[in-house]
């Protein structure tokens, strides 16, 4: 729009310099262009339609006239203003609009000044009180007030949100043919001529239902396992009753007065209730209380035992009482059950411990499970062993023998015989013979055993007494004298004398230096020990031993010769911010040196080397650095200085922001690379801190999106850029604002494709974030949230969406919108809510339509015959476009037989429209070729809509043809 202004401004220009330059080529003097001052744009009005705005006035220099022009989204409302304020009229609710306002001169110059606001959302409707008028058993009655009484509004009355009145004008409503003692909720929903609505809810309850009259309870006829009950009851009401022992439920929906209580336990406590029950479901309860007589024990009985051995006794039980009662025994020995019997009887008991006492224990129950217990205790007869003699004999350095004389067991079983320590411990178990070797004793020393024997019973034992024996002890070797021979600066020679037995055993020596074995056999009377250390101190050993183990030890110590500390020499050859190269020489004969290389104290390396790199180290730094030298044993040193350069100074460099987003920032680093060629960014690493928080920033990147952002929010940020040692190069700071979160943007408007009996098909334009966010959103109808996909009930009541790839009620496709499970013939109403990331909210707009009637009950089919061209044309009322049907089907039937199972497919798009009709064309002209005189009936079946929804299907009467 400016642009088409200043062209103007400009061609005139042009025009008068062209006539002023046609006049007597004279120059005329220069005119002066003034333009108008800066000036002011403030709201001054705003509602949902309109907006009032008003600027400051724009002034020129030499005080000439200045006129406004303005303009709403580039199209131009007023021209040539002279006043300070313009209205805008008939605007969309909640859009934001873009405005401009151009100051004009008289000399042709201009100023633009531009303003944006967003209108305010349509009135909502005043708040409902909603209140009780009269409650009864059947029927509620209430009223309500809004408080905004300036807007005319329209009530829907819900009862358990199920819809009984729409469009109210009315302030009362009763509900009738309610339950009595029920709970309800009421919603009362207001909507204004914006459609905007208003809730309000009440819950009440019905009044209660009399409750059965009064009666008595009473108990008779109790015995040990059943008692009866009788009760009061009223002539002049409806009741039935139900009988709870215990609280369990024994009977119900009784008209008798009595009820009789079996298979009860005795001596027992028992609560009986009955309820009456009118016919509203009122109860009046009561209880009584009774227990149970008590049923007679069983007879009298005695137990005896006889047979007693060791391990059996025989058991026998005999009734003192009445023979005739039938008794059931169980038998018990030690607690442990062993058989059932019926009367009077006897029990082997086996397998008995020898010498215990054992207790038999025997229950008698009759046929009331009355249990009479009686008890016997008897002891089973006992074992023994004799005693024995123990010896011992042949005693050795490290082996004795034991013997002993035999043991013999009452019962005659086998005798075995364990070996033991005083202390408990066993040597040996389980001997058959009398005589055992003790071996890998302890020369000269004391020693104590005893010996058990043992039946088959472990229990039975003879212990013997204990007997003790010391044992001879090994030739210790005689002493010898150890000399030093030789002594060089690696090796080391040492002498000794013989060592001997008292009996001429054989003798063998070890040898030792410093504790660490040289030789366990050495031959002759010297060794020498080499490969040592020049300068060193050590320790020799010599031990003499036997075959026994007997030994006699002797020592002497001694140092090695030792040789000249070499000189060391430090060269640095190369030096950087990073890096230092070190070589390094040794005087002498250097060839077997090794060397140990230190900086700041810490080991860096050690081996036969003599040059080393060191890298990765900070810039501008001084290091020590010590190499540490070891030849045959002898170590020398060297220390030295090393100083790593500085890093150039970075050149300035600039930060720019540019916002994609309100909550979307790129910041560059434009010209950091340009102006500091020789940084190597990958190696230097970015430090960033947005209001005081740390940024995950990375290594050499000069360009990064800032995500997560608030709107119309202003933020700092701080970038400390570092070489890769850690030291500053350079840093920079920044403060930028982030633009308003916008709203989201419909596409269009929703528009109608085709609606049927059930279903409503919409072209989908979705809504669109200006941010470039992912919409999610909600669906209304008839005001009411609904979800997408949901799966309906048998009864089409529901309503169910299909919105193409729908996730998580995210939708980015532009696929059609199905409404299915509609209800026929009723007016509906559809709108969509967009919602961006950040909560803002658009709706889209409304749209109305009402459903078709039922397809089942207004479909009709009549038959138009012409005999002619034997064709038939049947006609029934539009259910939708012809691409909302999914099958049609002709059943044909010749002379009372159905040709062709299923019938004939006929598609869609062979369907005629006339108005709001649809006709088909049938041939019926091949079925007379073959029987030209048959009888020909038809019936035809549609299907309505796609699989994915729900599927209306009408069938015809069948109609038959006549010629």
């Amino acid at each position: 729009m400016r642009v088409k202004v200043m062209f103007v401004w400009l061609m005139a220009m042009v025009i008068g310099l062209i006539l002023s330059c046609s006049k007597d080529d004279v120059s005329p003097e220069p005119e002066v262009k003034l333009s108008p001052l800066n000036f002011d744009i403030s709201k001054k009005d705003l509602g949902h339609d309109f907006s009032e705005i008003q600027w400051t006035p724009s002034f020129i220099l030499d005080k000439s006239k200045v006129v406004y022009d303005v303009y709403i989204e580039e199209e131009l409302k007023g021209k040539d203003l002279e006043t300070l304020s313009y209205r805008f009229e008939d605007l969309k609710a909640l859009t934001t609009y873009n405005i401009e306002v151009i100051a004009k001169s008289i000399y042709k110059t201009q100023l633009v000044a531009s303003y944006s606001f967003t209108t305010q959302d349509t009135p909502s409707p005043g708040t409902i009180v909603l209140k009780k008028k009269d409650v009864s058993t059947d029927k509620i009655s209430i009223s309500w007030e809004n408080s905004n009484s300036t807007q005319k509004l329209k009530y829907a009355i819900y009862l358990d949100d199920v819809l009984k009145a729409e469009n109210l004008d009315v302030t009362t409503y009763t509900f009738s043919d309610l339950e009595g003692e029920k709970v309800y909720k009421i919603k009362l929903v207001a909507k204004n001529e914006f459609d905007k609505t208003v809730e309000s809810t009440l819950v009440l309850k019905t009044n209660e239902y009399v409750e059965p009259s009064d009666f008595t309870l009473k108990e008779n006829d109790l015995s040990f396992n059943s008692a009866k009950i009788k009760w009061t009851g009223s002539e002049s009401e409806k009741l039935t009753y139900t009988v709870l022992l215990d609280g369990a439920e024994k009977a119900k929906d009784l008209t008798v007065l009595e009820y009789e209580f079996t298979e009860l336990k005795e001596k027992t406590p028992y609560t009986a209730s009955v309820k009456a029950i009118n016919e509203h479901g009122k109860i009046k309860q009561k209880q009584i209380s009774f227990t149970t007589l008590e049923a007679g024990g069983p007879a009298d009985f005695k137990i005896s035992a006889e047979n007693i051995t060791i391990t059996t006794a025989l058991i026998r039980w005999k009734t003192a009482g009445d023979k005739s009662e039938k008794l059931n025994y169980k038998i018990y020995v030690n607690d442990d059950f062993k058989a059932d019997a019926q009367g009077d009887g006897q029990y082997l008991a086996t397998k008995l411990e020898h010498g215990k006492v054992h207790t038999v224990k025997i229950e008698a129950k009759n046929s009331h499970e009355k249990i009479l217990t009686k008890k016997f205790k008897f002891t089973t007869e006992t074992i023994s062993m004799s005693d024995f003699n123990l010896n011992s004999w042949d005693v050795k350095p490290t082996s004795a023998v034991l013997t002993w004389t035999k043991s013999v067991a009452t019962d005659g079983s086998k005798v075995t015989y364990d070996v033991y320590h005083p202390n408990g411990a066993r040597v040996k178990g389980g001997l058959e013979e009398t005589e055992y070797q003790l071996t890998n004793l302890t020369p000269g020393k004391s020693f104590t055993y005893r010996v058990e024997a043992v039946s088959n019973d472990p229990n039975i034992r003879s212990v013997s007494k204990t007997v003790t024996f010391k044992t001879t002890n090994h030739e210790i070797p005689g002493d010898f004298e150890l000399n030093l021979g030789e002594m060089k600066k690696t090796e080391a020679r040492i002498n000794w004398t013989n060592s001997e037995l008292p009996s001429g055993g054989k003798i063998v020596y070890e040898v030792y230096l410093d504790n660490d074995p040289y030789s366990y056999d050495a031959s002759g009377n010297a060794f020498v020990f080499k490969n040592l250390d020049a300068g060193t101190p050590h320790t020799a050993k010599v031990i003499a031993k036997s075959t026994n183990n007997t030994k006699n030890v002797q020592t002497i110590s001694f140092t090695t010769n030792t040789e000249p500390v070499p000189e060391l020499t430090l060269n640095i050859v190369k030096r950087e911010t990073r890096l230092v190269e070190l070589t390094w020489s040794s005087s002498g004969t250097p060839s077997s040196d090794r060397y140990e290389l230190f900086l700041d104290g810490k080991t860096v390396k050690s081996g036969a080397f003599k040059t080393h790199t060191f890298k990765d180290l900070k810039s501008s730094t001084t290091y020590k650095v010590k190499v540490i030298g070891t030849r045959n044993g002898k170590s020398y040193e060297k220390e030295v200085d090393i100083t790593t350069k500085a890093y150039a100074a970075a050149v300035d460099w600039t930060i720019e922001v540019s916002h994609a987003t309100f909550n979307n920032v790129q910041v560059n680093l434009a010209d950091f690379k340009t102006k500091n060629p020789n940084y190597d960014l990958s190696h230097m690493t970015f430090e960033a801190i947005l209001n005081g928080e740390g940024l995950n920033w990375g290594k050499g990147i000069t360009s990064k999106n800032l995500t997560l952002l608030k709107a119309e929010t202003t933020y700092n940020l701080n970038l400390k850029i570092k070489h890769a040692d850690g030291s500053l190069a350079s840093e920079k700071s920044i403060s930028f604002t982030t633009p308003a979160d916008k709203a989201p943007v419909w596409k269009g408007d929703l528009k109608i494709k085709q609606t049927g009996f059930s279903f409503l098909e919409l072209e989908n334009n979705f809504a669109t974030d200006p941010e470039g966010g992912s919409l999610k959103y909600r669906y209304y109808v008839n005001g009411v949230m609904k979800n997408p996909n949901t799966s309906a009930s048998s009864a089409p009541k529901q309503v169910r969406l299909k919105l193409g790839l729908l996730e998580r009620r995210v939708n980015s496709n532009n696929k059609p919108i199905l409404l299915s499970h509609l209800i026929s013939n009723k007016e509906y109403t559809f709108y969509i809510i967009a919602i961006d990331p950040s909560g803002k909210e658009t709706k889209s707009n409304v749209v109305k339509f009402t459903t078709g009637p039922d397809a089942k009950k207004v479909f009709e089919v009549r038959a138009a015959i012409d005999p002619s061209v034997k064709h038939v044309g049947p006609y029934w009322m539009k259910m939708g476009e012809k691409a909302s049907i999914k099958e049609i089907r002709v059943k044909w039937v010749i002379d009372g037989k159905l040709l062709g199972g299923r019938g004939e497919s006929v598609h869609p798009s062979k369907l005629v429209e006339k108005g709001n009709q649809h006709s088909l064309d049938l041939d019926y002209s091949h079925f007379l070729k073959v029987k030209p005189e048959a009888k020909i009936s038809f019936s035809i079946s549609i299907e309505w809509i796609d699989k994915e929804a729900f599927i209306g299907k009408s069938e015809s009467n069948t109609i038959v043809i006549t010629e």
